[in-house]
């Protein structure tokens, strides 16, 4: 990409007030869940019976639950935890979508029937469903829960690539690459899947906000984290357990996973338009 490129890039981006606002959120986000042990004041897995659900103080800053921890520690332990949850999953979704569609569309053949039967077999059933199916089966935990989300929710990955390299694998930079002798491997590395995988970039951003709530679905009914853990979605349900007499023990977290999934969405959102060759822009001239 050249420096003129890279100037209309920029320009592109900074004219995009969904991916500038998106981002402003999530990078206040990220910052505070990198400096959780500097930002929380207490334990965030410390019980203190004596001091159940307290209001709000110096030393508690949004007060403690119903087992006198303190919610803010907790509050921003488990947004890190919730987003690295989410992050894993995604990792392992995006890889092995990618890998699969980027056989099944290069390779054709049986390889490609084969794969686009078991896509079209996990595209039948929601995730959630999927997951929660998993969950139920391998029992709560975090590696569990990782392992469930993971193996479910691939193939719309799978299925844009597919597509894209469908396309990528009859142009010419590729048959050129061939009669240079390379072999197949190094033309699927080299030069089709770099020039397939722009599509996946705003599926990955949507993808962390989804992901984000379904960790914390689960959690919240008791098939994610341990109890105790401090995580976004068990934060929820315990404060049910003092709702509506404190309402904030549930809306303090729930906000904040409004607050992620907005400016995931966001940034989804507008790379997308950045990408759609019927808006005009001239970053889909790259």
């Amino acid at each position: 990409m050249s420096h003129r490129d890279l100037d209309i890039l920029k320009e592109n981006i900074q004219g995009n007030k969904k991916i500038l606002m998106g981002s402003g959120i999530i990078g206040i986000v990220l910052l505070i869940a990198i400096l959780a042990p500097l930002i929380a004041p207490h334990d965030p897995e410390a019980i203190d019976l004596n001091n159940r659900i307290a209001s709000w103080t110096a030393d508690y800053p949004l007060g403690t639950d119903y087992m006198g921890r303190c919610l803010l520690s907790m509050l921003v332990y488990g947004l890190r935890l919730s987003l690295i949850i989410a992050a894993m999953v995604l990792f392992a979704r995006v890889t092995l979508g990618t890998t699969l569609g980027l056989i099944a569309g290069y390779c054709g053949g049986t390889s490609d029937r084969l794969i686009c039967r078991i896509i079209d077999f996990e595209l039948v059933f929601p995730d959630i469903v999927l997951a929660l199916v998993l969950v139920g089966t391998l029992g709560p935990g975090i590696p569990n829960m990782v392992l469930a989300l993971s193996i479910v929710g691939w193939s719309k990955y799978a299925r844009i690539i597919r597509s894209t390299v469908i396309s990528v694998k009859e142009k010419g930079f590729v048959e050129s690459a061939r009669a240079l002798g390379v072999s197949e491997g190094y033309i699927m590395r080299k030069h089709i899947l770099p020039n397939s995988i722009s599509p996946l970039i705003p599926m990955v951003t949507l993808g962390l906000g989804g992901l984000l709530l379904s960790v914390s679905g689960l959690s919240f009914i008791g098939l994610g984290v341990e109890a105790g853990t401090p995580e976004l979605g068990m934060m929820i349900k315990n404060g049910f357990s003092a709702f509506p007499g404190h309402p904030h023990l549930v809306l303090v977290p729930s906000a904040v996973i409004v607050i992620c999934v907005t400016g995931f969405m966001l940034i989804g959102d507008g790379i997308r338009d950045l990408l759609d060759p019927r808006k005009g822009n001239s970053f889909n001239s790259f």
